[in-house]
């Protein structure tokens, strides 16, 4: 394994540990329907996160389809410069269906 694969993998899992915190700050500060995707979007990315840690790709791979469709509703609720987070979602979910995930 390549030092820059190593350190991308590591700022990689930063960014959606941000996006993630994001997401649940939400659930908590907004009010009505706007939480509903955050609370997807967590899920998701915890079921990928989850089949990851068995060392399970194939799994991973198609929960990373409602992880980018989570992503892509986010963003549709969010305004601003915080669909940052949501389109780290969205890349997280292209990698893992890119395979380009090295366990």
């Amino acid at each position: 394994m390549g030092l820059m694969l190593l350190v991308t993998g590591i700022f990689g899992g930063i960014a959606i540990f941000i996006a993630t915190l994001y997401s649940l700050a939400q659930v908590f500060l907004v009010e009505g329907r706007a939480k509903i995707p955050h609370v997807v979007a967590i899920l998701c990315v915890l079921a990928v996160m989850a089949a990851l840690q068995y060392r399970e790709v194939e799994i991973a791979r198609h929960l990373a389809i409602p992880l980018l469709a989570a992503g892509l509703w986010v963003m549709w609720v969010e305004r601003g410069l915080y669909r940052i987070f949501p389109i780290l979602f969205q890349l997280f979910a292209v990698v893992l269906i890119a395979d380009f995930v090295a366990l």
